[in-house]
């Protein structure tokens, strides 16, 4: 039975109100190509799907002290973000999709604002929703779908978040299992095995690898945004490293960046801020921001802002003094210069393992090779570590960090020079490009605002 025929034989319970859901951003979805864009994605999805039926679920709690971030596969396919939200939708008829959402109690909704379900049809549609039902009618309706045998697609994989990759997210679950007392079902596996059982004539199919060959295409509205993120992002860098001077915390420098990004219209953070030195300096994912910084210190600074729920990730290595000590020049030369080895390789009809190759070359050069870990650099989007990883042909419309790493622990040196790079039909566009990185002018910018 077709999901639209099957609207009829469950109850809609709608209340209205006048207030906007308070997470969905209706700017959002209109930077990012408005609602008909959104139902392109998910009309694409289904045609990859072909049949049956595609579920996708929203986060279900708010997040400890911060902003609400919606699930980056439920939001990239509706542009929603409502917490306990479910997406239904027949494959071959992706424009009948339904959105099921939590019934709010008067108190709940005073609390912590309308969701879509309590919004007017008129509000609703102009999201692009014509149909939102209640949370309780979901199995209602999935039971009538799974009556008999049928094709359901799910996320089976891992999620991605803000500032972790799939297997990243995999690897806190793995941590869950191993704890004495953690939860066997963390995140979204819940959902999963509450399918199964509830509906056994379901055959579960995993819809990930559609997602994310999607995801890592970026469409034009994406790269608009992200445009926007990467002269946001450098010139919070750029501020920061502005009033950089000895002696301050590198919570301070955290601090300036994070006010031109949040003052420029970001909802938050792509991840923690980095800013390291000293015996800090050679934790790579160093959060805790918290030393004093003393003169001629190396800082190792990586931060960047979360805008439009698209992620931008930039790092560069400074002198808090402003001058580079020869040997901290030395190598911040050679660093520099396998980042561009790197990035002159980045173009439609090279490979991965080509631009790799480019940058291990470098590396070598200078007897350094064995810190050559492999392509350095991820793919950047909803997640800072977007989905899939830089391998085989490079395609026009990927969004690629390039990050080399060299470091010399005994001597705490850390260089790492860090940008975000659109590839295009003809060659790269550095989105990160508004924070120098050449070392004199790196220097010239260090506690110039001083």
């Amino acid at each position: 039975m077709k999901l639209y025929r099957l609207l009829a034989l469950a109850s809609l319970l709608v209340i209205s109100l006048t207030a906007a859901a308070q997470y969905t951003d209706p700017a959002y979805i209109n930077d990012l190509g408005g609602p008909q864009e959104f139902a392109r994605r998910r009309a694409e999805l289904a045609h990859k799907a072909k049949a049956g039926y595609i579920l996708l679920f929203a986060r279900v709690t708010l997040p400890e002290s911060n902003h609400y971030r919606e699930d980056n596969d439920f939001f990239y396919y509706t542009g929603l973000a409502d917490p306990g939200a479910v997406l239904v939708m027949d494959a071959s008829k992706p424009e009948a999709a339904v959105i099921f959402e939590p019934e709010q109690a008067p108190r709940v909704k005073q609390v912590y604002g309308a969701n879509l379900l309590a919004m007017t049809p008129e509000q609703r549609e102009k999201l692009g929703y014509k149909t939102v039902m209640p949370i309780a009618n979901l199995d209602g309706m999935l039971s009538f779908i799974f009556s008999t045998e049928n094709d359901l697609w799910l996320r089976l994989t891992f999620p991605d978040k803000a500032d972790g990759a799939r297997p990243e997210v995999g690897r806190d679950y793995a941590e869950e299992y191993a704890a004495p007392y953690g939860d066997p079902t963390p995140g979204d596996r819940a959902a999963i095995q509450k399918l199964a059982q509830r509906f056994p004539a379901a055959h579960q199919r995993d819809l990930t690898g559609f997602i994310d060959e999607m995801r890592n295409i970026k469409t034009p509205g994406e790269i608009a945004v992200l445009r926007r993120n990467g002269a946001l992002s450098a010139e919070g860098l750029k501020e920061a490293m502005a009033h950089a001077h000895p002696p301050m915390y590198e919570y301070q420098i955290e601090a300036r960046a994070d006010y031109v990004f949040r003052n420029g219209g970001a909802s938050g953070w792509a991840y923690p801020a980095i800013v390291s030195s000293a015996e800090n300096i050679n934790t790579w994912h160093y959060f805790n921001d918290r030393r004093q910084i003393q003169p001629n210190e190396l800082v190792v600074f990586d931060f960047a802002a979360d805008l439009d729920h698209m992620a931008m990730d930039i790092t560069r290595t400074f002198n808090i003094s402003g001058k580079f000590s020869p040997d901290q020049a030395k190598w911040y030369a050679v660093d520099l210069e396998c980042q561009k080895a790197v990035i002159a390789q980045l173009k439609p009809g090279n490979t991965y393992e080509q631009a790799s190759d480019a940058g291990k070359a470098v590396l070598e050069k200078y007897g350094e090779g064995k810190q050559w870990y492999g392509f350095p650099g991820h793919f950047v989007g909803l997640a800072t570590h977007d989905v899939l990883r830089p391998k085989g042909p490079i395609k026009a419309g990927q969004v690629v960090t390039v990050e080399p790493i060299v470091e010399f622990p005994d001597k705490q040196m850390h260089f790492r020079v860090e940008d975000t790079i659109l590839i295009t039909e003809s060659g790269v566009e550095i989105l990160s490009s508004g924070v120098p990185k050449e070392p004199a002018e790196v220097e010239k910018l260090v506690g110039s605002a001083k």
